[in-house]
């Protein structure tokens, strides 16, 4: 994850580092997985709004686990949506290929 990134997370407060007696910050594992968890959520189209949301949740800790598994769920079902939605676009466009590869093959045997 770029460093441009990380920073961005800090200043959006969705990741706080701990910062050694000289002011580096020390990711400890906790971070790390944390940060892990985040380089996938763009790739689950996750709104920055809710990842804000989760973050926060997370930050409060285990009582709060219903509400996070529910945001994960739905995002869940958003994503099984979407994968719908891309299954159908392929079908049409195998099905005009289809359709172009029979009329060259057609027009080349004449």
């Amino acid at each position: 994850m770029p460093i441009s990134t990380l920073r961005y997370y800090e200043r959006r407060c969705i990741l706080k580092p701990k910062h050694s007696p000289e002011g580096y910050r020390d990711y400890g594992d906790g971070d790390v997985a944390w940060i892990s968890f985040m380089h996938r959520i763009p790739q689950v189209v996750m709104p920055l709004a809710q990842v804000d949301e989760y973050s926060r949740l997370r930050e409060e800790g285990d009582g709060t686990m219903r509400q996070r598994l529910e945001m994960l769920e739905e995002q869940r079902g958003l994503l099984e949506g979407r994968q719908h939605m891309l299954a159908e676009q392929q079908a049409f466009l195998d099905t005009k290929i289809a359709i172009y590869r029979k009329s060259m093959r057609a027009a080349a045997e004449h």
